[in-house]
């Protein structure tokens, strides 16, 4: 009976189970957090009850390094680092048994460990070496960063060595690069919004300034109308002062002597050309304004002169060469090839369009006018002058006796007044003796005619008794 028993002990496979292992696995489920530490004392004061708790607790915890799901691994090593720092100095001396850290260190060099989990290792294993590198009793234990981080060397170095690309390697360059990514992307989207906001500031300070001028613009008073009559007195005195400012220009530029003295550096010459500058200001501004044609012309022509004193300066300011012929050559040529009409100067481009303005405001105003016309002619049309007049109808004009000597014309066969009278005179017989029949003097197209056709008896001065 005795051997019956010791063949079943020394045969016998099972494993301690108590509330240890109960609680590895309840601290290893699905629901737990990661970094969750509830339970832990538990499970380290079920540890301490039990003598073999320790060892089960390794196993357990060994079990679901090499066999579990990767949550399942993570949980596991977070329990046992909580056990190592709080289980006391029994289980720190018995937990690290052979099985358990050749698990680890499978962990830490298979290249199929999830990520994550050779991650939480190696911080496992670097606090171990931090903890213990002083106590000779936890030399192995210590040890583990180094021997984990060694093989992980030598496989690399090996792959590389056999043109194999190294997984951990490339993993780590692409969470670089993807860290690096991540950083650019968040840096561009913070430059984005960062832009925006300024566009958005530029926008409301613009649509305030804005508001700001258009406030203004409504505040402002308006400009009253432009009276001719009542300027009248002012647009006369600007023609006179800028008539004798191109003249002092003009004047003041003929003085000087360009041997001696250039246009820019005398005096007398730049406070003509201030004065020249300043009264064209209010000539040009009346040339816009005033309609009246007489006013017109003389406002251009007196710009024209202020004109041809500004570019006579502009072409005797600038410097001559000294074989060139004396002052007054110079002067006199300036002035005979200064013309207004050049198209190449600038002075003249603004007077070109200063006179097609005021071309345009002549038409518009002498088509607004409104001409002295019979009210009962304002809306009869007719036509254009020296348009055709071949639809009216022939005029009426007076024509000569006919062929058989009778009036052409019937409306001069009426008779006198006295053929319609009923007074009574001894000139009874005159009365009624009809009325004439003569020719009336009237002039026809022709006098010459006239006088061909007349006969001898048809002299409006002979007897009409006389036969």
């Amino acid at each position: 009976m005795s051997a019956i028993s010791f063949a079943k002990n020394a045969f016998k496979t099972e494993k301690p189970h108590s509330s240890v292992t109960d609680w590895v696995d309840i601290l290893t489920a699905d629901s737990v957090a990661d970094e969750a530490y509830d339970g832990i004392p538990e499970l380290v004061d079920s540890i301490s009850l039990q003598g073999g708790g320790p060892a089960e607790a390794s196993r357990a915890i060994r079990k679901k390094l090499k066999h579990g799901r990767p949550h399942q691994q993570y949980r596991a090593l977070v329990i046992l680092k909580a056990l190592v720092e709080n289980g006391g100095h029994k289980f720190q001396t018995t937990f690290a048994d052979g099985q358990l850290t050749d698990a680890l260190k499978h962990l830490g060099n298979d290249a199929y460990t999830d990520k994550k989990v050779k991650k939480k290792l190696l911080l496992v294993l670097a606090s171990w070496q931090e903890q213990f590198k002083s106590e000779p009793s936890m030399a192995g234990v210590a040890g583990l960063y180094k021997q984990v981080r060694h093989e992980r060397s030598e496989r690399a170095a090996s792959m590389d060595t056999m043109g194999l690309p190294d997984g951990e390697a490339l993993d780590r360059e692409a969470r670089r690069k993807a860290k690096l990514e991540r950083e650019q992307a968040k840096l561009d989207r913070e430059q984005a919004k960062e832009k925006q906001r300024q566009e958005e500031a530029e926008k409301r300070m613009k649509e305030a300034e804005e508001r700001r001028k258009e406030k203004e613009r409504k505040n402002r008073p308006k400009r009253a109308p432009f009276d001719f009559e009542k300027e009248k007195p002012k647009v006369l005195h600007s023609i006179v002062e800028a008539s004798q400012a191109s003249s002092n220009l003009v004047n003041a530029i003929t003085l000087v002597n360009q041997e001696k003295e250039s246009l820019p550096d005398n005096a007398r010459v730049q406070e003509c050309l201030s004065q020249a500058k300043l009264v064209r200001k209010s000539i040009i501004r009346y040339i816009q304004l005033v309609e009246n044609e007489e006013f017109i012309g003389t406002l251009i022509e007196t710009n024209d002169r202020i004109i041809q004193a500004l570019e006579m300066y502009d072409k005797l300011s600038v410097p001559q060469a000294p074989e060139e012929a004396d002052a007054s050559a110079e002067i006199t040529s300036g002035l005979a090839t200064v013309q207004i009409n050049s198209s190449e100067t600038e002075l003249n481009k603004l007077q070109g369009k200063q006179r097609a303005a005021i071309e345009r405001a002549k038409q518009n105003s002498f088509r607004g006018q409104d001409t002295n016309v019979h009210p009962d002619l304002h809306d009869l049309s007719f036509g254009p002058l020296g348009s055709s007049s071949q639809n009216l109808p022939t005029p009426l004009r007076p024509s000569t006796l006919s062929d058989d000597g009778e009036d052409a014309n019937p409306a001069y066969d009426r008779g006198s007044l006295s053929d319609f009278s009923d007074y009574q005179s001894s000139d009874e017989d005159s009365h009624q003796a009809g009325p004439s029949r003569e020719y009336r003097n009237y002039v026809t197209v022709s006098v010459d005619d006239l006088n061909t056709t007349r006969h001898a008896n048809e002299d409006p001065f002979a007897d009409p008794f006389a036969d």
